[in-house]
């Protein structure tokens, strides 16, 4: 049996202002593979030492939960008060607000307000990022569609939550709904999923000072299917060292355009995001060193 060790922590790139991280910390798929192997406790303190252990590597991660869950006030308290000075969060929104057919944003108001009041803790202590609504690639672009999105968005904005948003079908490829965005101090998410001719291709735009760019992997197959574990598959999917490489000069360029750069990786599956977000923070290390030495 091959005996658990913990990886090697990465340096830390914050103060160049890229906060790397994972969508989600607590995995029991991880357990063995990047968490140490552990014993039986309360599920509540279980998440929580997952999440302590998380932080010794990253300091940034997506919250997820809060897509299926209605949010609470306490899960953020304690993430809070168990969270270092440099940790930042993303906040991704209730699925009743993201995944919908109904473009009516007054049902929806009052649960955008219950995740604001819930993520105050994070707020408080400076360590919020951005709440994030993913959209997804069957959502095609209409007037309708932006004007509720913007009206959900605005809530936050009211209140200075900063908002990204996904975009996933191609239809929302255009230069209207990005000025649309920046006119509004909303920002674009940048989000990578196999090329297929319907998606939002991968770029480097940014509409506020925080951009954010997620990859979700390239599993093709997983992707086109309908069947019930293809979205499970889709997080099983390892980037190459020599394709991180290529998508660490996207997010150069993202430098060059916003003060702060949040990189999430999707992957999941058996802590391959692990493997993959580490592997991007000591490759944009060395990009900065090699940046440093030309310059001198």
């Amino acid at each position: 049996m091959k005996t658990w060790k913990p990886i090697t922590p990465p340096p830390d790139i914050t103060g160049s202002g890229f906060w790397v991280g994972v969508a989600g910390y607590s995995y029991d798929d991880w357990v063995d593979r990047f968490n140490p192997p552990e014993k039986k406790t309360a599920e509540s303190e279980k998440d929580l030492e997952r999440f302590r252990f998380y932080q010794r590597y990253f300091s940034f991660v997506e919250i997820n939960r809060t897509f299926n869950e209605e949010p609470s006030f306490d899960f953020f308290d304690e993430l809070e008060k168990n969270s270092k000075v440099e940790m930042r969060f993303a906040v991704r929104v209730h699925r009743d607000i993201s995944h919908t057919d109904n473009w009516d944003p007054v049902p929806k108001i009052d649960l955008m307000h219950r995740l604001m009041s819930a993520v105050v803790p994070i707020v408080e202590t400076g360590k919020f990022y951005s709440f994030l609504i993913q959209l997804e690639d069957r959502v095609h672009r209409s007037q309708q569609a932006l004007d509720y999105f913007l009206t959900i968005a605005s809530e936050a904005l009211e209140r200075n939550f900063d908002v990204h948003i996904e975009f996933r079908h191609a239809s929302w490829h255009n230069s209207y709904p990005l000025q649309v965005l920046k006119n509004n101090g909303i920002g674009v998410c940048n989000a990578e999923i196999p090329p297929m001719s319907h998606v939002f291709p991968l770029k480097s735009y940014a509409t506020t000072e925080k951009a954010y760019v997620r990859y979700n992997g390239l599993n093709f197959q997983a992707w086109r299917s309908n069947r019930k574990k293809a979205k499970d598959e889709r997080a099983d999917y390892l980037y190459t060292e020599a394709q991180i490489e290529e998508r660490i000069q996207g997010q150069i360029g993202l430098v060059h355009k916003a003060s702060q750069v949040a990189v999430v990786y999707t992957n999941t599956h058996q802590s391959k995001a692990i493997l993959n977000a580490l592997q991007n923070i000591r490759q944009l290390k060395q990009y900065f060193e090699f940046a440093q030495v030309l310059s001198t």
